[in-house]
């Protein structure tokens, strides 16, 4: 019978920490953003911070700047090596000053074999050594492991000129090494674009093979300190298939937008055709057709007239992000009384507005169609004949902040999410109007203006529907 698997006690995490406590070592973890999470009296001594002070600061402070390439890099190294092992550099303390430390780097990885953090182990390296040397030898170690790297990875001197490059830039680009040292960087480069590189941020380029063909590219370049003074570290990371999937993935979806505008258009006068001889079926045999057939007769329009509703939604959800329209001085109370006035036709349900309401520019035409979505269906899908419609305007400095909330039945908590898929109602279709794609469109709409929609329970009952609007400049 297989063993269950055993956790660690208390006793036996508090034993781990008391180790990496009382090692000798500084020992400092990391998270995969490169944060402090975990910090040993050692750290304390060699760089002068408090626990309590340096925990969820990046660890690039420990560090003067070049020093180490940032926490990205050192993960991808770390995915093909299971640590950067001893080298020496530079290390920095609280007062600023600069010390030389023997530094190892390790992967912090799960059962799964997954990195979730890294491991800096460092201790004071001037007692009698020579730095220069030693950051020699650290220096030799380093590029073996660069060129072990998975993506293309170029080391240029202040120059600009390529001094190494691993074996995945010859793959890559069709070079051989002797070709490219001593080149100038921008021979991977095509002439249009020489000299937009940025240092350490990644862009979005288009790169050279030695055959003339270009292929898009995400190159991020970075600062390191070396024996020779700075140099810069260039990744490069093939990005085609990426593009291409993007391209595809355009390409899908305008024909999916074209389908959907040739759909509804063309099947709406055949739809009305067929309503319409349903319609003078019961009037020519007004007298012949039993209860039962002239039902029948009736479901068939209603289901048509759904039909017809669904097609037009289908093509308002493939516009919705196209639905911003003009930038129109906008008085939000007032929208919000016409938009009920216009879905409440008598006074069975009451609106009240709460909160303070701006008067200020906003894409109009997307949030009055907004608005009347939530209100009709807060009438339409109330579970009583009348009801209390509250619209509340919540204060917040980035964007403008609505609630829409009704005291109906409600929405449990498993389907406040299907909701906003498209067709989907929570209702059978014969017993509601409506094409079950109303906050499908409206929650794209909103999120193509930079906003976001929620949905909560109301209390002592209904339901709570939060969305923001983005403010706007005329």
């Amino acid at each position: 019978m297989a063993k269950p698997e055993q956790t660690p006690s208390m006793a036996s995490l508090e034993l781990l920490a008391a180790i990496v406590n009382s090692s000798e070592d500084a020992i400092i973890g990391s998270d995969l953003d490169g944060h402090i999470i975990s910090w040993n009296h050692a750290a304390s001594l060699l760089f002068g911070h408090a626990h309590d002070t340096v925990l969820g600061q990046a660890f690039s402070l420990l560090f003067p700047d070049g020093q180490l390439p940032d926490h990205l890099t050192l993960i991808q190294l770390l995915e093909q090596s299971s640590s950067i092992g001893q080298f020496e550099t530079m290390g920095r303390r609280a007062d600023g000053s600069e010390l030389p430390v023997s530094l190892s780097i390790s992967a912090i990885r799960d059962a799964r074999d997954t990195i979730f953090g890294l491991s800096l182990s460092a201790r004071d390296f001037s007692n009698g050594y020579k730095l220069a040397a030693r950051l020699a030898q650290s220096e030799r170690h380093f590029r073996q492991v660069v060129n072990a790297a998975p993506n293309a990875m170029v080391l240029a001197g202040q120059s600009g000129l390529i001094e190494m490059v691993n074996d995945s830039t010859e793959k890559l680009f069709g070079y051989l090494r002797a070709e490219l040292i001593g080149q100038a960087f921008d021979i991977l480069i095509p002439e249009r674009f020489r000299g937009q590189q940025t240092e350490k941020t990644a862009t979005t380029s288009y790169a050279l093979r030695k055959d003339g063909s270009e292929f898009p590219v995400e190159v991020s370049h970075n600062p390191i300190d070396t024996a020779d003074g700075v140099k810069t570290l260039s990744a490069i990371v093939d990005v085609s298939e990426r593009q291409h999937f993007i391209d595809e993935l355009s390409r899908r979806n305008q024909e999916l937008k074209d389908f959907a505008y040739v759909a509804s258009h063309d099947l709406k006068a055949p739809l009305r055709g067929v309503s319409q001889l349903a319609t003078w079926i019961t009037e020519d045999l007004e007298d012949q057709i039993n209860e039962e057939t002239r039902e029948h007769l009736h479901l068939m329009r209603v289901r048509i007239t759904r039909m017809e509703k669904l097609l037009e939604d289908l093509l308002l959800y493939f516009r919705a992000d196209q639905l911003g329209g003009n930038i129109i001085n906008t008085d939000f109370a007032e929208l919000a009384r016409d938009v009920f006035e216009l879905c409440c036709n008598d006074a069975s349900f009451d609106l009240e507005l709460q909160g303070s309401f701006p008067k200020a520019p906003a894409h109009k035409v997307a949030l009055e169609l907004v608005m009347r979505n939530l209100i009709s269906n807060a009438i339409k899908h109330h579970d009583k004949r009348s009801g209390h419609i509250i619209v509340r305007s919540i204060p917040d400095e980035e964007q403008y902040i609505f609630e829409v909330a009704d005291d109906g039945a409600g929405i449990p908590p498993e389907h406040r999410e299907r909701v906003f898929a498209m067709f989907q109602t929570l209702r059978p279709r014969d017993e509601v109007e409506g094409s079950g794609m109303g906050l499908a469109v409206i929650r794209k709409t909103i999120e193509s203006l930079g906003g976001s929609i929620s949905l909560t329970a109301n209390q002592p009952r209904g339901a709570v529907f939060r969305f923001s609007w983005p403010q706007v400049a005329e």
